[in-house]
């Protein structure tokens, strides 16, 4: 009994370990308005190095991680495969907007990537 319990704790600490981007646009609405949060969505590419830095290292930081599962729903969209669905004009990626769910009105965005301690101090500054 004592192991089930323990693999339990283990595989529920590893998953809010990490930051579950949603990749529908209107799924994440739907729950952010549900659980009363903010989009934070982020515009990338598969082969932006940047993109991949935050994901790879500034998305992996226990606080950042904490915040933004508390705080926001994350969405991620490609610019080239979700080129039709994005609802903001961007002029260079990352680009990380957040939104009211209700109406999509923009609350702030940041351009360009960012190291955790950064992220943490705008995402305090959105929520």
């Amino acid at each position: 009994m004592k192991i089930v319990l323990s693999l339990l704790v283990l595989a529920l600490s590893l998953f809010a370990s990490a930051i579950n981007f949603e990749k529908d646009l209107e799924s994440a609405k739907q729950k952010a308005l549900a659980q009363n949060k903010k989009l934070m969505i982020m515009y990338s590419t598969p082969t932006c190095p940047e993109c991949n830095y935050m994901k790879k290292k500034v998305f992996k930081d226990e606080k950042v991680i904490s915040y933004v599962n508390e705080n926001f729903v994350p969405v991620v969209m490609d610019i080239k495969k979700d080129k039709d669905q994005l609802p903001y004009e961007f002029i260079g990626i990352p680009t990380l907007f957040f939104a009211n769910a209700s109406d999509m009105q923009l609350v702030g965005k940041k351009i360009g990537g960012t190291r955790e301690t950064q992220l943490l101090e705008i995402l305090e500054k959105m929520k």
